[in-house]
């Protein structure tokens, strides 16, 4: 039986060299704490306490072994409105569920998340939403997924 290594992140660096790249959603990205397997398949650990990662972030660990912080593609629905009526309504259930989400004029971007899964069932069955689910980069209006 073979053990992997787990590596601890002890900090988080800006432009420095990196030995790794470890590619993360945005909804990871946005966890106080990780765990991750980088491109070159070492486990690590990241407990970045009272904030969350960006793109291009080093994380360095214990050894000091480097890792870049890159961004993958997310499973969105994008949601696209013919009427003021739906869109508005859409959007406050959705806000009401506390989940992120981009808004542009008549069209709504959002993560696929179980707990929308009833709305995107809707939005399916009403004429006046087109809905399609597709891979893209999440980047929600304001300061999205935040706590109480």
């Amino acid at each position: 039986m073979t053990f992997s290594v787990i590596k601890k992140v002890i900090e988080i660096k800006k432009d420095i060299e990196s030995n790794d790249e470890v590619e993360l959603s945005w909804f990871d990205m946005q966890k106080p704490n990780l765990t991750a397997v980088s491109k070159k398949n070492v486990n690590i650990i990241v407990k970045a306490k009272f904030t969350h990662l960006h793109e291009n972030d080093i994380l360095v660990c214990e050894d000091g072994y480097a890792i870049k912080v890159s961004r993958s593609m997310d499973e969105v629905f994008c949601l696209e409105f013919s009427d003021a009526l739906s869109f508005a309504k859409t959007a406050y259930e959705i806000g009401n569920r506390h989940q992120p989400l981009m808004i542009e004029e008549f069209k709504i971007t959002v993560l696929d998340d179980i707990s929308i899964a009833d709305i995107i069932k809707d939005c399916y069955t009403n004429e006046s939403i087109k809905v399609e689910k597709i891979q893209g980069y999440f980047k929600p209006n304001g300061k999205a997924h935040h706590s109480h």
